[in-house]
């Protein structure tokens, strides 16, 4: 059985291969081509490609739907004990 794309998101916060924390910017446009942080498909031009910027961390780049979830899910870590890092 193949995971969703919340426990995807869960798994990379978890591993730290996504941030919890806030960007210090976000951009937002066409795809890229460039694979989703997440799902690891490309952003394509027809898409909206996310894109949260930081000091210390190589881009990143979501799809609408996998930027969501990311959100959704850094936000819950921050609230609910032992599933993330507490701020």
């Amino acid at each position: 059985m193949s995971k969703s794309l919340a426990d995807l998101v869960r798994d990379k916060l978890k591993a730290g291969t996504l941030p919890y924390d806030d960007p210090v910017k976000m951009w937002a446009g066409h795809g890229s081509g460039q694979p989703c942080a997440v799902c690891e498909e490309p952003v394509l031009l027809a898409q909206v490609e996310y894109e949260p910027q930081y000091d210390t961390r190589p881009p990143i780049r979501f799809h609408t739907g996998c930027h969501r979830l990311w959100e959704a899910e850094r936000h819950r870590g921050r609230y609910l004990p032992n599933d993330g890092p507490r701020s």
